[in-house]
């Protein structure tokens, strides 16, 4: 069944937090020793065990380093992640983490990203933490990540560049369009590091639907202040079957030709809509017209309706919000073709089993029949 993660940053996120708490949450320790073997040796040296705060248990993940440079560019950084053994979704999301530091650290500095001396970030653990993290999310293999609202803190760190306000500048730049909130918390509850992962993995900030909770995890940090525990906690979950809810986006049409219409609703399908088609209607003046209906999660409904309003030139959109009721559906392997089968009520003797189709024309056009003539052959077992 399709797993999706919710990162419930309760005391912060660092890069050593979130490593920490995928290994909690069940992520494979033999990805993360993995890691350590390409990594220069004698460099760097790492622990993980289990620990606890505020007498929470969870996993500690420490990292010791030997290096002496430890001041590089990104142009050093991003050959050193091509070493490492790393799936491509894995590797992406590291690059991706230390471009989104790079950026930031250039605004802040205002220079470039590529000619951005990281200093802490750049680092041998800051580099172990970020693939790590990365190759661990990656072993979980979630369809969607959703976190909660970022806790910052207040005060003053010592930086590579002196004492500087919390969040730091660079990781002010990285919160931007992220939720923030624990303002109120003693010193940095928001490493560059941490942030920049949440970029990278492109974190759903939204509410998320009903589900039911598969596993949990929770990821230490090292510090262990009186107002809260230094802790975040890594969720696994499953959507919850049952009811949801959608919304409906409808407007008439009356000004555009079919090929537009039809383009639209492929653009919305490819974004995200749930159901994008239209009805037959009729105008107030008389003339025929296209209702388009749209349906879409409550999270993408401005999304939608801004691009329903490029793409069909539409003055007005109406909106409702509809109670969806859905099966669940499983996929059987017959005669070598996939079929999908809806679940049923225990006392009922209907079979709702149909071939996918798309995998039926594949094998129809390669054996140089039609879709319908080999629903035939399939149906008499010939």
């Amino acid at each position: 069944m399709p797993m999706r993660i919710y990162l419930n940053l309760f005391g912060g996120v660092a890069g050593d937090m979130l490593v920490a708490g995928l290994l909690d949450a069940g992520a494979p320790a033999e990805v993360l020793t993995g890691i350590l073997k390409a990594l220069p040796e004698g460099e760097v040296q790492a622990t993980w065990e289990r620990q606890t705060r505020c007498g929470i248990a969870g996993h500690y993940f420490s990292v010791q380093i030997r290096e002496s440079h430890h001041h590089r560019h990104l142009a050093d950084v991003l050959p050193i992640l091509e070493e490492l053994s790393l799936s491509k979704r894995a590797h992406a999301w590291a690059v991706a983490a230390f471009q989104e530091l790079a950026v930031a650290e250039g605004k802040a500095h205002n220079c470039s990203p590529e000619s951005v001396h990281f200093h802490e970030v750049g680092a041998m653990d800051a580099i172990l933490d970020i693939s790590a993290a990365c190759a661990l999310m990656d072993a979980l293999d979630p369809t969607e990540i959703y976190c909660s609202p970022i806790p910052v803190g207040h005060g003053v760190v010592q930086c590579a560049h002196g004492a500087m306000p919390i969040p730091t500048p660079a990781t002010q730049y990285l919160l931007e369009g992220l939720p923030s909130c624990g303002f109120e918390l003693e010193g940095e509850r928001a490493t560059p590091t941490g942030v920049a992962l949440l970029r990278a993995w492109q974190v759903d900030c939204s509410t998320r639907s009903a589900a039911v909770s598969e596993a949990v995890g929770y990821g230490l940090g090292t510090r262990d202040p009186g107002d809260r525990p230094n802790l975040l906690r890594v969720e696994l979950e499953s959507a919850a079957l049952g009811p949801d809810f959608v919304v409906e986006l409808r407007s008439l049409i009356d000004d555009q030709s079919g090929e537009i219409v039809g383009h639209a609703l492929e653009d919305l399908r490819s974004r995200g809509a749930k159901e994008a088609y239209v009805l037959p209607a009729t105008t107030k003046k008389g003339r025929p017209a296209f209702e388009v209906i749209v349906q879409v999660d409550a999270m993408k409904q401005v999304e939608m309706e801004l691009r329903m309003f490029r793409l069909l030139g539409t003055l007005g959109i109406r909106a409702s919000v509809l109670q969806r009721t859905r099966q669940m559906r499983t996929l059987e392997e017959v005669s070598g073709l996939t079929k999908k089968r809806a679940a049923v009520d225990s006392g009922s003797t209907m079979q709702d089993l149909k071939f996918e189709f798309d995998v039926l024309v594949q094998r129809a056009e390669a054996e140089g029949k039609t879709p319908r003539e080999l629903l035939l052959e399939l149906a008499s077992g010939s």
